[in-house]
């Protein structure tokens, strides 16, 4: 089992609402991801010997969700705020309690790290991962050369956290949060000082994680990607002629708001977020013009006849033979599957998707299942198949077993 590549995260919202985590998070680029159950069992989806395999990873406790990764380990928060890792030892799979370290915290939730696969992580030795704590402080944990340590770095003057916005992936050293105020702030991990960020009294940001957009690793211009707490997308653009400037994208229709975080982004100009109406829409830049594109939710209505036939034979086989009369019955069975299947709803989650691949992005949908969004060319994007998970009511078959 290769390297776990960082992904975070739901947060803890505002009074007394359920925190929302991402359940899923890649491992293997395009062979091998993770999946937290609503009931809190840990799942690997693995692709070994041309068959789609469930692997579940048993702990004592109920899972949350993923908040990191580093250095091939991952990062997960129980129901009691334990920060869990899940390692390899030797030829077995191991846990560790990080809280129950010196000076360890429960926390609620953790950066959206949105590593694009196929870029390498440089390891060094000041590697931290931040956590927002249960009382909304912001903590560091100092992962490099396996010295754990834990560090309080508190919180904003006038406000406690409620959600990391990104962590250096927008600015080195720099962790942008938003507080319970819905505002947002800065900590420098160097000088360890706050700084917050002018923002129009008007715009209340919503307690969730952002997306960092920047055209290429080497430029200093880009943005970062947020909600407001009434479900528009918002961005706070940075360059050097202008410095900061906040722009308010809005919604894609009158009738439809945001309800997850943003992202993940692609290629430095297309932004993925999930409307109120369970559908996924694209938000991308055309000849210095944004706009919006519609791509719904997977169903045999906006899937070809062949993919769905594919999506069903990947699990068995990797090579098949198409024939029209049997693309024909598949498409057929599967319509009269979903008119009688009423615990089937294809529709989209509101969590926050990940990237698979550097061209394909992994949904979450109401039923249970996963769905993957596939790149063909630009910002044209198609569903390509869909994941049966184990504990999805809308489940015909699948693989599973333990990891050791």
């Amino acid at each position: 089992m290769s390297q776990f590549p960082l992904e975070l995260q739901g947060q803890q919202q505002e009074g007394e609402r359920e925190t929302k985590h991402n359940r899923t998070t890649y491992i293997q680029e395009g062979k091998s991801f993770f999946l937290i159950t609503d009931t809190g069992l840990t799942y690997e989806n693995l692709y070994t010997n041309n068959v789609w395999l469930w692997l579940r990873h048993e702990h004592s406790t109920i899972m949350k969700g993923t908040v990191g990764s580093y250095n091939g380990s991952l990062f997960l928060i129980d129901i009691h705020g334990n920060l869990l890792m899940r390692e390899r030892s030797s030829n077995k799979l191991a846990w560790i309690n990080c809280t129950a370290m010196r000076k360890g915290r429960q926390v609620i939730g953790g950066p959206p790290w949105d590593r694009l696969p196929g870029r390498t992580l440089k390891v060094t030795a000041e590697d931290s991962l931040f956590f927002v704590s249960r009382n909304g402080r912001l903590v560091q944990f100092m992962v490099a050369l396996r010295k754990f340590k834990w560090k309080d770095c508190q919180n904003p003057p006038n406000t406690r956290i409620a959600c990391i916005v990104d962590q250096e992936t927008f600015r080195e050293n720099i962790v942008f949060v938003v507080g319970k105020n819905g505002r947002l702030y800065q900590y420098n991990k160097v000088t360890e000082l706050w700084h917050e960020h002018y923002q129009s009294p008007h715009l209340v940001l919503s307690r969730s994680p952002g997306t960092a957009m920047r055209p290429s690793s080497t430029s200093l211009t880009g943005s970062l990607y947020m909600t407001s707490e009434d479900g528009g997308l918002v961005e706070y653009h940075w360059n050097a002629l202008d410095g900061w400037n906040w722009v308010e994208h809005g919604t894609p229709d009158k009738s439809v708001t945001l309800v997850s975080p943003p992202g993940p982004c692609f290629e430095g100009n297309q932004l993925f977020l999930i409307g109120s109406d369970g559908e996924v829409y694209l938000r991308y830049l055309e000849q210095s013009t944004w706009k919006w594109k519609n791509y719904g939710f997977p169903s045999v209505e906006n899937m070809s006849a062949k993919d769905q036939m594919l999506m069903e034979a990947k699990y068995v086989k990797d090579e098949i033979c198409i024939n029209e009369d049997i693309v024909a019955s598949i498409v057929k069975n599967t319509q009269d599957i979903h008119n009688f299947n009423r615990k089937c709803n294809a529709k989209v989650a509101s969590i926050r998707p990940i990237p698979f691949s550097e061209n394909s992005v992994i949904f979450e949908l109401r039923d249970g299942r996963l769905a993957e969004l596939k790149q063909i060319d630009g910002t044209q994007w198609e569903w390509s198949r869909i994941i049966r998970t184990p504990t999805s009511l809308c489940a015909e078959s699948y693989w599973t077993a333990l990891a050791s």
